[in-house]
């Protein structure tokens, strides 16, 4: 699974209870700002910063059950379809990626 606990609370724990409930091993990967990120925002506002890594895509929010294939469902579960794609515009608020954009202008 894949989620973003300032992006959709209820889809994190969903994706922890199932990964709970999983007989063998789970994966669950959450996107957890830090202060390495250096967001020009500041860490008082990484739930927001989740939610706009969500909302442009660069995150996905995702859960893969395999346990639904015996219901009849899709095992995977895209939890966050509308990307307003504006990617660029979230690395730009990241000083590592946009102190790496003015390193290298033309790249």
């Amino acid at each position: 699974a894949s989620c973003a606990m300032g992006a959709n609370y209820s889809q994190c724990v969903k994706a922890l209870q199932e990964a709970e409930e999983h007989d063998g091993p789970s994966v669950v990967i959450c996107y957890a700002p830090c202060i390495e990120h250096r967001t020009k925002t500041g860490l008082s506002n990484m739930g927001n910063d989740m939610k706009a890594a969500v909302e442009c895509g660069y995150w996905p929010l995702y859960r893969y059950d395999p346990n639904r294939v015996k219901l009849g469902e899709p095992p995977f579960q895209l939890d966050y379809k509308t990307t307003n794609g504006k990617v660029l515009d979230f690395l730009r608020n990241q000083n590592r990626y946009s102190q790496l954009e003015r390193s290298n202008p033309e790249d």
